[in-house]
């Protein structure tokens, strides 16, 4: 699978489709337009210059938003130095939707997510292409 931002210039390449698909209402992912599909590092290529920002209202922000400097679409995050994960989510709105079609979605309200440690609460499924999660 391969996408891009919206002028091009930044493109991730994917062996797969993500297992399944988060729509968080928190602040970082609403304001980013993310939909959130997770892999492993080593399965991610990136190709392009992205900038990075993580939050400035939290005292401990746990994530590095990627987006590319040019157009600013949000193309995925890391981990912050302090706060090692095991994943990146990439932004799977930046893929085609027929590559994604069937792909499980799960809403989550993020809004209840204060550290790393606390669990979403799921408000609601889909899938992609039954007219509801995209």
């Amino acid at each position: 699978m391969k996408g891009s931002c919206l002028c091009g210039r930044v493109t991730l390449a994917l062996p797969r489709s993500p297992d399944y698909i988060h729509l968080c209402n928190c602040r970082l992912c609403r304001s980013s337009g993310a939909a959130w599909g997770y892999f492993d590092p080593a399965e991610v290529k990136v190709d392009g210059e992205v900038a990075g920002y993580s939050r400035e209202d939290l005292d401990d922000p746990w994530l590095v938003l990627h987006f590319c400097p040019r157009c600013g679409a949000t193309t995925h995050y890391t981990a912050s130095g302090a706060h090692p994960l095991d994943r990146i989510g990439v932004n799977t709105r930046l893929f085609a939707q027929d590559e994604i079609d069937g792909v499980g979605v799960s809403y989550r309200d993020g809004r209840c997510v204060f550290d790393e440690d606390d669990e979403f609460i799921e408000t609601g499924t889909g899938h992609i292409g039954d007219g509801k999660a995209f």
